[in-house]
């Protein structure tokens, strides 16, 4: 008997919205700039809106998710029309005129917030603004009061191989958690082939993996075990998958000492039971003590699918698995997490830890881990919007 083991891929995809290739929020809230009319304080998910000059135009407001934030308000005397809408982790523009206004803070959205600009064309010249601690810097303006300091860094994201990288055998990690990056490298076994791929769902690229059977195939290997990453307690794993040939207990991922003494992986078909089905298990001694999350069927093949695993906080915690944003299973008895594992040796993308289970075979873009637990509505927003 064994078991297989649900990936928790969140990875991008959806609907007629383009990619924003930094993380899905940074960790900090933005706070509105000073001035005539002040902005407000941004919550974790929307930027900071900008203050007005005196007398300017109403500030403009930080979108929900994506790169910048509003737009201040102008300074001149006598404005009335509101900034625009931006969509995310940049603090707002100041104002412009004699009095220019003060910028709004970074919201934390993106991998790293930016400083807002200062406004310009005033008299006397506004301070620099402070940026993020892994984004860009905030420009004073000559007119405004003082720049914005920008949100926190996504620390949150301890791996992430875009899997854009072309050519080569190296998974760059684009993550800027502590210790990164953790490159991952591109291996062949037997008659297998691997590559990166221009066909992708997300970014530029993804990773071709066309394992045939359980002795030919191509995997990547990635460096560190999650503990080891900083993902101990809850997490999330998510990324997108197109499966080319769908073979019972192909794994997507397998972090493991061995089959036998500690194993956490995820598998896109598992046999052992019907309905045969896409199934995460973690297990610190074998298949007999695993603990599962399954979904109630396969998916289809030739077509583009985000699959996440979340385990949540907790001594006995529930555990999710999301398909295409969606939760499509969950155990809430669950009691076991990677740091049940200790720093497994083996920690693949395409590979089992069983000898016997074929490669994967198929397309995988945007791999992340995180050392938290995404909640449902992120989870939908990191399928829906991430392009």
């Amino acid at each position: 008997m064994r078991a297989a083991f649900l990936c928790a891929l969140i990875a991008c995809g959806a609907v007629a919205c383009r990619y924003d290739y930094e993380a899905l929020k940074g960790t900090g809230a933005g706070s509105g700039g000073a001035g005539a009319n002040p902005g407000t304080a941004g919550t974790v998910e929307i930027g900071g809106r900008g203050g007005g000059g005196s007398g300017g135009r109403a500030s403009g407001e930080g979108g929900s998710v994506g790169a910048r934030g509003g737009a201040g308000g102008e300074g001149n005397a006598g404005g009335a029309t509101a900034g625009t809408t931006g969509s995310g982790a940049r603090g707002g523009t100041g104002g412009s005129g004699d009095t220019g206004g003060t910028t709004g803070r970074g919201g934390a959205t993106g991998d790293a917030g930016r400083g807002g600009e200062g406004g310009s064309a005033g008299g006397a010249a506004g301070t620099v603004g402070g940026g993020g601690a892994a984004g860009d810097v905030g420009r004073g303006g000559a007119g405004g009061a003082s720049g914005g300091t920008g949100g926190g860094p996504a620390g949150d994201v301890v791996l992430w191989y875009k899997l854009d990288d072309g050519t080569g055998t190296v998974a760059v990690d684009s993550s800027t958690a502590a210790g990164a990056p953790h490159n991952g490298t591109l291996t062949i076994t037997g008659t297998g082939t691997g590559a990166f791929s221009t066909t992708h769902q997300v970014g530029t690229g993804a990773l071709t993996l066309t394992g045939t059977s359980s002795t030919n195939g191509a995997y990547v290997s990635i460096p560190s075990s999650l503990n080891a990453l900083g993902a101990t307690t809850a997490i999330t794993i998510a990324c997108w998958i197109n499966i080319t040939t769908d073979r019972a207990w192909g794994r997507v991922f397998d972090f493991n000492n061995t089959s036998t003494t500690g194993y956490m992986f995820l598998t896109t078909y598992q046999n052992q039971k019907t309905p045969n089905a896409v199934r995460f298990a973690i297990s610190a001694a074998g298949n007999s003590v695993e603990e599962q999350i399954s979904s109630t069927g396969r998916l289809t093949t030739a077509a583009w699918h985000h699959v996440a695993v979340v385990l949540d906080v907790g001594t006995t915690y529930t555990g999710t698995l999301y398909i295409d944003g969606v939760a499509a299973g969950t155990n809430p008895a669950m009691t076991l997490r990677p740091s049940s594992l200790g720093n497994t040796a083996n920690n693949w993308i395409g590979r089992s830890a069983y000898t016997a289970d074929p490669y994967f075979a198929g397309l995988i873009d945007d791999f992340r881990v995180y050392n938290r637990a995404l909640s449902a509505a992120e989870i939908t927003t990191l399928y829906a919007t991430i392009r």
